[in-house]
């Protein structure tokens, strides 16, 4: 072991996908809840934070938050197959 190396933190490829699943479920659980609220009885003020308005526009930020993590989570299944490759 190197001096670079004791600098370096301790986050892993593990860690990266733990997080990026992590991310995924949290955004699955929004989204739950905002088909819920959606599903509910109507409500025309646009601007309440309960209305279906906000909700509907909320699903559009967790399917971006989803992509995300997503893409997260394929580029440290590549990271550890390129490690895989290096050490075999």
């Amino acid at each position: 072991m190197n001096v670079t190396d004791s600098a370096r933190p301790q986050y892993t490829n593990s860690d990266a996908a733990r997080s990026a699943v992590e991310g995924i479920r949290e955004q699955l659980e929004r989204l739950d809840q905002n088909v819920a609220e959606v599903a509910q009885d109507e409500n025309t003020d646009a601007f309440a934070s309960g209305s279906r308005d906000r909700a509907l526009v909320e699903q559009q930020e967790i399917v971006q938050a989803v992509r995300a993590n997503a893409r997260s989570l394929e580029a440290s299944n590549q990271a550890l197959g390129t490690i895989i490759d290096i050490k075999v």
